[in-house]
């Protein structure tokens, strides 16, 4: 609606997934760096962990985009199932037929068609696991015991754990110790700094081909963004995007901190909805200090 008024090509601030709009940021260039390297040099286990809407999706999106088809790779993102679910769930994303199977034969197809893929001198299957804190104990068991299957100290498939802090909680459970120290890389992703929160607005508005990227939002406006939601870049997007409607409706050519104070107002419902532990207190603290409205 708006993206002509400001010479945009598309949406610019859209919080679903997408790795073309990434930025890097110095957590999430080491955090995919941390990804990138376990899975080349065949580390087994890796673990991210983000809170809410810091970007843990579109990093994994970034990864599979870079792997390409290099890597034969199983995304995985409803958690809250059974192991016998989850089987099935792999299988099905590998190709492999699994009607009727039990948990036994399941774990045997899967075995035959990893050590079919070294055979075949391919690398060994990438399971990425999304929101994974959701996982029960038994399930995250279970992923452990398939990375088991070796043959020659060569890991026949890897895996990804990607979660909220929670999953880090979890794995620090006693029951899980055998989890836990077989993950051999563990990646963080944290909230943007201003200096970063100001970089990533202008970069995802150049990706939307706008081309005033730098003055759209002045300064202040760009401030007022990352004090009221703490740096998640999740945040920052529905802040930004509510921001554009604002000032298109006033007829303006410039998001303002009065524009985007109003704008903040006015997504406070929203704003709490998206953030979650950390980030949701992070925000009301904000709403507080800045003195642009209560969530209501």
């Amino acid at each position: 609606m708006y993206e002509s008024h400001f010479g945009l090509q598309r949406a610019p601030f859209a919080i679903t997934p997408d790795p073309a709009f990434l930025y890097e940021s110095t957590s999430h260039r080491h955090a995919l760096a941390a990804l990138a390297y376990g899975v080349h040099e065949r580390r087994g286990f890796t673990c991210l962990v983000g809170e809410v809407g810091t970007g843990k999706s579109t990093l994994i999106r970034a990864l599979l985009d870079r792997l390409a088809d290099s890597v034969r790779s199983i995304f995985l993102t409803h958690t809250t199932v059974a192991r016998e679910e989850m089987l099935s769930m792999i299988l099905h994303e590998l190709g492999i037929p699994d009607a009727q199977l039990d948990r036994v034969a399941m774990l045997r197809a899967l075995g035959e068609f990893v050590v079919g893929e070294l055979r075949g001198r391919r690398p060994p299957p990438l399971l990425i696991i999304d929101e994974a804190q959701a996982l029960s104990p038994e399930v995250l068991e279970e992923v452990r015991m398939l990375t088991n299957l070796e043959i020659a100290d060569t890991k026949l498939l890897q895996v990804v754990l990607a979660g909220q802090p929670e999953l880090e909680t979890k794995l620090a459970d006693p029951g899980l110790r055998q989890l836990r120290q077989r993950i051999a890389v563990f990646a963080r992703l944290t909230p943007l700094t201003l200096d970063e929160a100001q970089a990533y607005v202008t970069h995802r508005l150049r990706v939307a081909g706008c081309p005033h990227a730098a003055v759209l939002f002045t300064r202040d406006a760009l401030y007022l963004a990352w004090r009221s939601t703490g740096g998640i870049p999740r945040l920052m997007n529905i802040v930004c995007e509510q921001g554009l409607v604002y000032a298109f409706g006033a007829g303006k050519s410039v998001v303002d901190a009065a524009i985007l104070g109003e704008a903040i107002r006015d997504a406070g419902p929203a704003l709490a909805c998206s953030a979650g532990g950390e980030g949701r207190s992070l925000w009301r603290r904000s709403l507080r200090r800045l003195g642009v409205g209560s969530e209501r």
